[in-house]
């Protein structure tokens, strides 16, 4: 017997089952058991193993895990993995912190930030960076920011 698939749609809840090409039926949790409907029968089991050994459905795990966490805007590099991931309107940046209990938020990208008397690039600058001097940023590599400060 041919092996089905059971591909997630929302989440623990409802699956479309396939054979590869078409689709030939689904799956739809309902409070404690599983509604199976294949080819215009609907059979009844208790757990998606039942459902594995009888029916030879196997299930798909769900695309989004927690390394490929999306982020809001993760349009620019960081340097680790961010948290508290917040948008300054105002500026158009992504401020995001380096822990969960962090108050201290970084800017996402590079930046050419000007401390003296001329910019220098500088990697997920803190915010306080940001709000206190001049900047031109952010940009997605350090060529782009170095390139802006030649400029």
């Amino acid at each position: 017997m041919k092996t089905l698939i059971a591909k997630p749609v929302v989440n623990n809840q409802f699956w479309i089952v396939t054979d590869g090409h078409q689709k030939v039926g689904n799956i739809i949790a309902s409070g404690s058991e599983y509604e199976v409907k294949l080819n215009g029968e609907k059979t009844h089991f208790k757990t998606t193993k039942s459902i594995q050994k009888t029916t030879h459905i196997e299930f798909q795990k769900n695309r989004t895990s927690v390394t490929e966490k999306q982020l809001p805007f993760a349009a620019y590099p960081t340097d680790g993995t961010p948290f508290n991931s917040i948008l300054d309107i105002k500026r158009r940046l992504h401020l995001f912190t380096t822990s969960e209990k962090s108050k201290c938020y970084h800017a996402a990208g590079w930046f050419a930030v000007n401390q003296g008397s001329e910019y220098e690039p500088v990697f997920c600058p803190k915010y306080i960076f940001i709000q206190r001097y001049m900047y031109k940023g952010p940009f997605k590599t350090e060529t782009e920011a170095k390139n802006m400060i030649n400029t």
